[in-house]
């Protein structure tokens, strides 16, 4: 099948690539292994788009970003985000979301406080993606391949809900895959995150930059059967974090109050949290908040779930959140292969060390917008011309006997991995132990023959987790100090003499390890 733009990813940053796609006049293939939208990272978030405000202007918001990303941002990259965010935002209410304006931010309005933000914005533009004539949905669809033809991005193949392999050609692919957070053992992304974009990136010939910059965050839900579900702020002053004795932690550790905490300290709350827990499960202590709280607070989506959590303290425990590394683009979107767009949590630049809250959803939103534009003007520029396609995958051949068990074992493998090797401390004996472990995995996921589709599909998955959890580690090993999200406690301090560089990885599929290099960041006058 042939079209002009195929869009890998119906997330927020797809969703919003393909309407500006069209919008240019291309014919659209918007792709996702899942339902559009929902199944995505963005129906989950708290609904808050960092951004210029009318009392935050542009200059400010480019420091903070900054000054959070510990200076090793892509300052053009973050100066572009905030020139076109508040386009961006009154092209969302333009389409009919309900956006409220505050200091440096704007917030999806919630008709009821239970209500998830993250699924409103989700369901306001997938209405919309739905019912345009130039944009065909492909569901089920898992792509295993960016196809190239003498280095330049062609297409894309894999293999639908039925096991076919297919081919979609296209002069200008998107890439709005999202991040990585589901390798973790614990984690508050949904359960298909297993880092896909990355491998099909780093496989295509990308690199991977400032992979070692994970952020975790410090509460979320760790009760068996129930989601993996972050306790947003803000905390009505009766709240407690407790230990397995029933001590007062925000007493403990001498916070004032955990609101303050959350917003000033994460990486550090996130870091005591990890510790504590080596000692026994953590709890936060809602009995002795008043019922009215529950109507107002963020706590009213603890209703939606099956736990007393007004009689009993609910286990939570950091998680893996968001990715701040990944491929670089220039400013209309590209990456360095011709044709490859990319969009959202998989692009690098935007964040550095760390992401300001709010800035996940902006870049998704400003960049979906601004690569499916280009995408569309340089696939009206450069329609594909009759020529052979380059592919490196072979047709996939069912395995005699199931193997759906041993998948999910090592899926637990793979993810108590990436936790207890590349999670929130890194120090160097962790990270080398860590390679080799998953470098074992790797292998004994080589060897498995998948017989079903789900097989292959996570199989495939597991196959894109070790690629990143390799990519973590390759990087953490390097440098040696702590910065934003990145803490070993091995080098502890941030050493901008040393190490005030961006980590760029280049993968070598027949060997199937990485090569690492430094870029020395340029200096940038308004993050000092």
């Amino acid at each position: 099948m042939k079209t002009d733009v195929i869009v890998i990813g119906a997330g927020l940053a797809g969703m919003m690539a393909a309407y500006a796609a069209q919008e240019e006049g291309a014919e659209v293939i918007l792709i996702d292994r899942g339902s559009v939208g929902i199944g995505t990272n963005s129906a989950m978030a708290n609904g808050v788009f960092a951004c210029p405000t009318s009392d935050y202007g542009p200059e400010v918001y480019v420091r903070d970003t900054i000054q959070v990303g510990r200076r090793i941002n892509n300052a053009d990259y973050v100066k572009l985000i905030a020139q076109e965010a508040p386009r961006t935002v009154d092209f969302l209410r333009a389409l009919g979301l309900n956006l409220k304006e505050g200091r440096g931010r704007y917030v999806v309005r919630r008709p009821r406080p239970e209500d998830i933000p993250g699924l409103i914005l989700i369901k306001t533009l997938a209405e919309k993606i739905m019912g345009l004539e130039k944009v065909t949905l492909i569901r089920g669809f898992y792509v295993t391949e960016i196809l190239k033809r003498e280095g330049i991005s062609v297409g894309v193949k894999g293999f639908d809900q039925s096991g076919q392999e297919l081919v979609f050609i296209a002069p200008a692919v998107i890439l709005a895959c999202g991040g990585a957070g589901a390798i973790y053992l614990r984690n508050d992304n949904q359960r298909s995150t297993m880092g896909q974009g990355y491998a099909l990136s780093a496989k295509a010939g990308l690199s991977l930059w400032d992979m070692e910059f994970v952020q975790f965050y410090p509460l979320v839900l760790n009760e068996p059967r129930l989601p993996s579900m972050i306790v947003y702020p803000p905390y009505p002053k009766e709240i407690r974090l407790i230990n397995s004795s029933g001590e007062d932690l925000i007493k403990k550790w001498q916070i004032l109050h955990l609101n303050e905490a959350i917003a000033t300290k994460r990486d550090e709350m996130s870091v005591l949290l990890y510790e504590e827990e080596q000692r026994g499960p953590i709890y936060l202590d809602c009995r002795y908040i008043p019922e009215a709280s529950f109507e107002y607070q963020r706590l009213s989506l603890f209703k939606k779930i099956r736990f007393d959590f007004q009689n009993n303290p609910i286990a939570v425990s950091p998680a893996a959140h968001f990715f701040m590394g990944g491929v670089r683009t220039d400013n209309q979107g590209q990456t360095k292969i011709p044709g490859l767009f990319a969009c959202g949590e998989i692009v690098w630049g935007l964040h550095g060390a760390n992401r300001l809250g709010g800035n996940a959803l902006t870049e998704c939103a400003v960049m979906g917008n601004i690569a499916g534009r280009n995408a569309a003007l340089y696939a009206q520029a450069d329609p594909l011309a009759a020529s052979p396609i380059q592919g490196q995958s072979k047709a996939w051949t069912p395995g005699a006997s199931p193997c759906l068990d041993r998948l999910r074992e090592l899926r637990q493998k793979v993810r108590e991995a990436a936790w207890n090797y590349a999670g929130i401390l890194r120090p160097e004996t962790g990270s080398q132990q860590g390679l080799k472990a998953v470098q074992g995995l790797h292998s004994q996921l080589d060897d498995i023959c998948p017989q079903s589709i789900e097989e292959r599909r996570l199989k495939d998955d597991l196959l894109s987790a070790a690629l990143v959890i390799k990519a973590i580690l390759t990087a953490s090993l390097a440098r040696q100090e702590t910065r934003g999200s990145f803490i070993r406690r091995d080098f502890p301090r941030e050493d901008n003499l040393n190490w005030l560089k961006n980590s760029c990885l280049t993968y070598d599929s027949a060997q199937g390890r990485f090569s690492l290099s430094h870029e020395d960041v340029p200096t940038y006058p308004m993050a000092q």
